[in-house]
């Protein structure tokens, strides 16, 4: 699967073992950065080929994005690469 690249964009690092995060983010990782005002996450290619969560903080965040992975996981698209990407990673 394609990663969207981190290049000019203001990276926030997570801590991907923390427990208080969801376990979508724990075991896909994505790329988690400042977009103006909000914060933003994405597992893909970029924000429309992928899982997309935004919020006001990085908790928000990543609870958008944890919503927008389940409900990926329980409507795969078929042939899609973040589809099987997560179908694989998930426990």
């Amino acid at each position: 699967m394609e990663q969207m690249q981190a290049n000019d964009l203001k990276v926030i690092p997570v801590d991907f073992n923390a427990t208080t995060i969801p376990v979508s983010v724990r075991q896909t990782h994505p790329l988690v950065y400042e977009d103006g005002d909000a914060i933003c996450c994405v597992l893909g290619p970029d924000p429309q080929r992928g899982i997309f969560g935004c919020g006001a903080t990085v908790a928000a965040a990543l609870a958008d994005f944890d919503v927008h992975f389940n409900e990926l996981l329980k409507h795969p698209i078929e042939g899609d690469p973040v589809s099987e990407f997560i179908r694989q990673r998930h426990i």
